[in-house]
């Protein structure tokens, strides 16, 4: 009996002197930061201060949200910890905080990105928490995701005193072009549980290339500007996924002028134009059904005729199927849960393969 009270008592020392591993805070500079549009950004925004001046107060208020911006590096650590600096303002009714303020990580794991842990919000502006414990120790590339809608003002992260942490030496995302999406708030993520289940964060994992995320709730509206803009990112594939916010008026005026415009500056690189979803209660309210047929029935006129007029490099996504035909997408009939997104994430997922391919 003694033998088996000693045994117990080293397993229990040994447990306990794992879970009380020190702990220390690390600058993440240095390290890859994936999403910003500009390589000229120094901040965990979207766009650079110089482009305040050029857009609409919303969208350059939306764009000091840190969604789609993910720090890339790899550690031996058999904990993850972090402490980040978030605005004080945001909070939505149907938004979880986890998205809002959250941080999301990911590990590689045999070529395939799997969900690691959160790092939950636990007061208005100074976040810590624990994501992860309990690791193995081996060394693994790791992904987090920052807020999705809060700024995103400071970021540490906390390894095992005794562990390292530094830029990927085997970048599974390096020479490649990253992939622009570019539309309302189903872009930039609502209503996911987390930062990593916005579909253009589910599509960077599956295809294992940056995606740079410019969805502007209430605000994807199609702006001249914005098709500037894109056009100086060196992109492999423009995604256009704005018809939530557009009216029909809105969609046949702007959608072609738009397409011409961001295809001047990039004559040959892809675009993807993707319908508006079907709302699952638009069966049931003719004036929602009939608006969501205009607005696609514009953007398909739209690249009928770039089609017509010899762009090789134009593509387009009907609606149909990419949420899901059961009505259970949404958290309110218009902004995705976490299956929504899964579902829109592969669909989309599916046609830039055959694109990028």
């Amino acid at each position: 009996m003694k033998k088996y009270t000693l045994l117990f008592s080293a397993l229990l020392f040994v447990f306990i002197g794992a879970a009380q591993q020190p702990i220390k805070f690390h600058s993440i500079q240095g390290l890859t930061i994936l999403g910003r549009a500009f390589p000229t950004q120094t901040t965990y925004r979207r766009f650079p201060d110089s482009l305040e001046s050029l857009l609409r107060k919303p969208v350059w208020q939306f764009s000091t949200n840190s969604t789609g911006i993910a720090i890339y590096f790899e550690s031996n650590s058999t904990q993850i910890s972090a402490k980040w600096k978030t605005g004080d303002k945001a909070s939505y009714p149907h938004v979880a905080a986890t998205l809002v303020k959250g941080v999301d990580l990911y590990a590689l794991d045999n070529k395939q990105w799997y969900y690691v842990g959160i790092g939950k919000p636990n007061n208005p502006v100074y976040q810590e928490a624990s994501i992860i414990k309990g690791l193995n120790g081996s060394v693994k590339q790791f992904l987090m995701y920052l807020p999705d809608y809060e700024t995103t003002d400071s970021l540490l992260l906390g390894i095992d005193s005794n562990a390292m942490i530094q830029n990927v030496t085997n970048s599974v995302f390096a020479d490649k072009k990253p992939i622009v999406f570019y539309g309302t708030s189903i872009v930039q993520g609502a209503s996911a549980m987390r930062s990593g289940m916005a579909y253009p964060a589910i599509i960077e994992r599956g295809l294992q290339r940056e995606t740079i995320n410019l969805g502007f709730s209430g605000n994807g509206l199609l702006d001249s500007m914005l098709a500037v803009i894109m056009s100086h990112i060196d992109a492999a594939c423009y995604v256009i996924d704005c018809g939530p916010n557009l009216t029909p008026a809105m969609a046949a005026e702007r959608t072609l002028p738009f397409l011409k415009l961001l295809r001047q500056n990039k004559p040959t690189t892809p675009i993807l134009l993707v319908e508006q979803i079907d709302y699952p209660f638009a069966r049931f309210v003719s004036s929602m059904d009939e608006k969501i047929k205009l607005v696609n029935q514009h953007f398909n006129k739209a690249y009928t005729t770039l089609k017509n007029e010899g762009d090789k490099n134009i593509y387009y996504l009907p609606s149909k199927g990419l949420i899901g035909e059961d009505g259970e997408g949404t958290v309110d009939g218009v902004h995705l849960t976490d299956l929504g997104f899964y579902r829109m994430a592969n669909a989309i997922k599916k046609k830039l393969q055959t694109i990028l391919k």
